[in-house]
């Protein structure tokens, strides 16, 4: 199966799944005309990141969907932690290859091996697809260790995932990385996810196990990172539904001229993730999880930056909870791109926001079950309470002064749960 066909078979599912025959009709063609060269949204304006969430979400008839940006997903145990989370709407982020790991239900092994359709850069240029694998690796299979020649030629494995709801709702992400900077060198450690992008990168062959990277052709994006943003944006099934996401600033030692610079290329960059659990250990501490201090840098500038909170590799913690009139994939995106939706460490409906709202002056919010609160701005946490709501006025000569505001909340139980909501900007 080619990508392209892969790839509206899977807008298929997703759109199926989510709305029925009809919307599946419109979706799959529109997906389609993404890879075609079309762009997701034309000469159109694309509107700023959204300064104000919340300011249309009808709190009295939302429905709740948990969710990741980024999350991996390799094998039917991992999906099971999802699932067991609660998660309902799935935006799988692997790599090598950076591509879509969907449709669940008839995802297999090493797909990528045997139908990789779309372009990679070969010794600094971009090379169309279709590549094949087994005849390219062939020319080198001498230089192979015994074991990695014998699984020559590459065929397509079992199905990876043998228990996948009906109703999961399903759109194309990854996790795209190797990166150009603005200085001609690779960015260390910058990685971005794409939810509800079908543009795809890089190469099967992690690590260079099988010599291709030295052969030339590029693991990852291999481009500078405003053409591999604009690849991202150029490969959403929705024009008006998801985004860009940039991946574990901590863990990356990014620095903030980086997250700040690709906040201005495109509005549709939509943030940062502020939690990231990757692979529990030792050796990753809750201060390279946590990355609310990059989160305030950039809020303190004037820019909006949402803040994402994902389990990685993690699987355990980190949820995005977004909040929609419908379950589909396409009110689920348009939640991401709108700021509709607030953060978890836990997830679980263990603390819930039941109401945030702000009409620019005024901010009213309410939980679910009493909690300490903490309303935050660019001059630190600025009020509190340990109660079920807390409200907090800006006179308009603060407005400078305060810059935006944010909400925390600590459940008050050993659950360690915390619950953020996205930033509303005040200049």
């Amino acid at each position: 199966m080619k990508r392209r066909e892969f790839i509206a078979l899977a807008a298929t599912a997703a759109a199926t799944a989510a709305t029925g025959d009809n919307a599946a009709k419109m979706a799959a063609p529109h997906m389609e005309s993404r890879r075609l060269g079309g762009s997701a949204n034309g000469n159109a304006p694309v509107p700023p990141r959204n300064r104000r969430p919340y300011a249309d979400v009808d709190w009295s008839k939302v429905q709740e969907v948990h969710t990741t940006s980024h999350g991996h997903c390799e094998n039917q145990k991992m999906l099971d932690a999802y699932l067991d989370r609660g998660f309902e709407f799935l935006t799988i982020s692997n790599y090598y290859p950076s591509a879509p790991t969907m449709p669940l239900k008839t995802f297999r092994d090493t797909h990528y091996r045997v139908h990789h359709d779309f372009p990679v850069m070969v010794k600094g240029k971009r090379v169309d697809g279709p590549f094949d694998w087994t005849k390219i690796v062939s020319e080198w299979k001498d230089e192979l260790p015994p074991e990695l020649q014998k699984q020559l030629p590459f065929t397509e494995g079992k199905l990876r995932f043998s228990r996948v709801p009906d109703n999961i709702l399903e759109a194309p992400n990854a996790e795209h990385h190797a990166f150009f900077g603005n200085d001609g060198k690779i960015v260390s450690g910058l990685h971005m996810c794409a939810p509800g992008s079908a543009f795809c990168s890089g190469t099967f062959d992690k690590r260079n196990r099988f010599l291709s990277h030295g052969k030339g052709y590029c693991f990852g994006s291999g481009e500078h990172m405003h053409t591999a943003v604009s690849r991202m944006v150029d490969g959403m099934i929705f024009p008006d539904g998801g985004g860009v996401t940039i991946n574990h600033p901590a863990w990356s030692h990014l620095k903030d001229e980086i997250i700040w610079d690709l906040l201005d290329y495109d509005p549709r960059v939509l943030g940062i993730e502020v939690f990231n659990m990757c692979k529990p250990s030792k050796n990753y501490p809750w201060s390279r999880s946590n990355c609310e201090d990059y989160w305030d840098r950039a809020l303190s500038t004037g820019r909006q930056c949402f803040g994402f909170f994902v389990p990685d590799w993690g699987l355990q913690e980190g949820v995005n909870v977004l909040l929609v009139l419908e379950k589909s994939v396409h009110a689920c995106l348009q939640a991401y791109r709108r700021g509709n939706w607030y953060g978890a460490i836990k997830g679980r409906k263990i603390l819930r926001f039941t109401s945030i709202r702000f009409d620019g002056a005024n901010l009213q919010v309410t939980l679910d079950k009493p909690a300490h609160l903490q309303v935050i701005t660019k001059r630190g946490v600025t009020a509190w309470a340990n109660a079920n709501k807390i409200s907090f006025s800006v006179a308009a000569s603060d407005r400078e002064k305060y810059g935006y505001i944010r909400v925390r909340a600590y459940a008050r139980d050993d659950s360690g749960e915390i619950i953020f909501s996205q930033p509303m900007m005040l200049t």
